[in-house]
């Protein structure tokens, strides 16, 4: 099929870089995001290996089936490579993932300029790894039934796949054409798990309605310490009706992120509480510190951002003072 144009909205996303702030790889190299042990920690090497696998990945219960997850996965917005050197570090990205025991790839038939699910089915055809992974996707706004089923059907044919773990509808448009359809191919086993997603808050109410009266599998949602809205109804009410919920943008996106507030800032001495070595970690700690929370999905196409992210999952995650703690720090910087 043509792969799609992303819309403004899809954009969105995206964490935007500014120029004007140290970018998280500069703040890696420059040591700023590291703990005592190194600059992704404990003396980790970047790349090849992930460290502590006596120390396994945490993971988290789907309500619905009891299928545990690793609550740190991976989100493939800026998957859209072309060469085979743009895609040698996707194809890294994956291995590191395998190694560290972490399954969760989030996409969507737009993400990547319509090439990230093309990309990621050629990496796990490359590596044999279909089956180590757990592939959560989203199709586009249908006009008509038609229209959603080609969509589906080029989802998986991207993927190279005949059943998906996971297929949402991307931010709630077209679910009362899509969720029916879901429903048939979750009972024909195309796909295994259904749910919606949205990254705005202003559409909480219709997230409400749907948790509430469609018998969801799963949600996404933008959550993070700059942003807490989800963690005041969407998350306990997701809880309560056994909804697993995965967590976009937990840096924070588009208002700028918590990479350009804490630029030259070391991290606060209570990090280490939790074993967290880096700002990213400590974030993505606060996150999955609730317990409604299934499993984030950091957005990168760096291994060195992978590695790092992947340190998140292991060891203590903050109590209800720590977390206030946490807060107390970005509210201080004007997050």
């Amino acid at each position: 099929c043509t792969p799609a144009t992303p819309t403004t909205r899809a954009e969105d996303e995206m964490i935007q870089p500014d120029s004007r702030s140290t970018t998280r790889r500069d703040a890696i190299k420059l040591g700023l995001l590291a703990g005592a042990g190194g600059a992704l920690g404990r003396g980790t090497p970047l790349f090849g290996g992930v460290p502590g696998r006596a120390q396994e990945l945490l993971t988290r219960p789907i309500p619905g089936t009891g299928e545990r997850l690793p609550v740190v996965g991976v989100g493939t917005n800026q998957w859209g490579a072309q060469t085979e050197a743009e895609i040698a570090p996707l194809r890294e990205i994956v291995q590191l993932m395998n190694e560290a025991g972490a399954r969760f790839i989030d996409t969507a038939r737009i993400y990547g300029r319509g090439r990230a699910e093309e990309v990621i089915g050629q990496i796990l055809r490359e590596l044999d790894a279909r089956d180590d992974v757990f592939i959560a996707t989203k199709v586009p706004t249908p006009e008509t039934r038609e229209e959603a089923v080609a969509s589906l059907e080029a989802c998986m044919t991207a993927l190279g796949v005949e059943q998906v773990s996971a297929m949402r509808v991307h931010f709630l448009d077209g679910v009362e054409i899509l969720l029916p359809i879901l429903r048939e191919w979750k009972e024909a086993g195309r796909v295994r798990y259904l749910g919606v997603t949205t990254m705005s808050a202003e559409e909480y109410p219709q997230l409400e309605r749907l948790i509430r009266e469609e018998n969801l599998d799963m949600i996404e949602i933008d959550y993070s310490v700059l942003d807490r809205a989800a963690a005041e109804r969407i998350l306990p009410l997701a809880a309560d009706h056994g909804v697993a919920v995965v967590v976009a943008r937990p840096f924070g996106g588009r208002r700028g992120g918590v990479f350009s507030l804490v630029s030259g800032r070391p991290l606060p001495d209570f990090a280490a509480e939790i074993g967290a070595t880096s700002w990213a970690q400590l974030c993505l700690k606060y996150n999955l510190a609730n317990p409604a929370v299934t499993v984030v999905i950091p957005g990168t196409d760096d291994p060195e951002h992978m590695v790092d992210n992947l340190g998140a999952g292991r060891g203590e995650l903050p109590d209800a003072e720590l977390r206030r703690r946490i807060e107390e720090v970005f509210d201080e910087l004007g997050g």
